[in-house]
């Protein structure tokens, strides 16, 4: 048993939480959920493998996932998502990693992406690597409230304990996903002052899909390569054409009646 926690944060995250507390089994004695409000089983599944839960209105993936560090009973934290599996040797690579006098002041670990059933090998999901496993004495979440990272002044080293990463079940919770994305994207941008021209989200898109498809060679995932190349693209659309919305909005100004148009 390392000296090590493992946090989560969670709604409605039933799909694969069992899988992924089972995954974690023998690496800890400290497991933390936060929870923002989940209806269906997750705090009874975060129950059965005795996690220490706490349920917290959501401020956003960032100040979430670092009030849920702050939770942790030891230095080190492993932060996953519900979704997120270790595979079987990532459990003795870590213990290992452990052994060693010098240790730095993060990890970054390989995630393989899963759709299908299948690892998507190629495009923007196929060389995944993410700084989960991290001293929370040395750095913090960024306050994002979306695409929240680790910052740290330490040194930060790979290890090769890698996750399984199953979010989505099928395109559908693929694109619904894409849509409260989009969502929070779009406010972030504004938040920081960003403004957006009117060619911006078809230029984004087309470079996004060029990226992924061709040049991150996308195409050899075949249909499922397609399919994440063109909601990735949509993606990238939707946040700036949504900051653009945002963006023309007047709120002082009365908005014309929907129906009506100029002929």
């Amino acid at each position: 048993m390392t000296d090590l926690s493992v946090a989560y944060i969670t709604y409605n995250a039933a799909r694969c939480f069992a899988d992924s507390l089972a995954s974690i089994a023998g690496l800890t004695d400290d497991i933390v959920v936060v929870d923002s409000g989940s209806t269906d089983d997750t705090l009874a599944i975060a129950a059965q493998y005795s996690a220490r839960t706490q349920v917290r209105e959501w401020p956003g993936f960032g100040p979430q996932k670092q009030f849920a560090a702050e939770q942790a009973r030891h230095g080190w934290v492993l932060v996953l998502d519900a979704d997120e599996i270790l595979l079987p040797q990532a459990v003795t690579a870590i213990k290992q990693a452990f052994l060693a006098d010098d240790l730095p002041a993060g990890f970054l670990l390989p995630r393989y992406n899963f759709f299908h059933g299948k690892r998507i090998r190629f495009g923007d999901w196929g060389k995944d690597r993410v700084l989960r496993l991290v001293d929370q004495r040395r750095g913090r979440f960024s306050d994002d409230a979306v695409h929240e990272h680790w910052i740290t002044d330490g040194p930060v080293r790979r290890l090769n304990a890698p996750i399984g990463h199953y979010s989505f079940e099928n395109y559908q919770s693929m694109l619904a996903k894409l849509d409260r994305y989009s969502d929070l994207n779009a406010r972030s941008l504004l938040a920081r002052g960003r403004t957006v021209g009117r060619h911006e989200p078809i230029l984004h898109a087309f470079a996004a899909f060029l990226k992924g498809y061709v040049l991150r060679l996308g195409f050899l995932d075949g249909n499922d390569g397609a399919g994440i190349a063109l909601t990735t693209a949509l993606g990238s659309f939707m946040k700036y054409a949504k900051t653009l919305e945002l963006q023309q909005a007047s709120p002082s100004k009365t908005p014309a009646a929907p129906c009506k148009h100029k002929p």
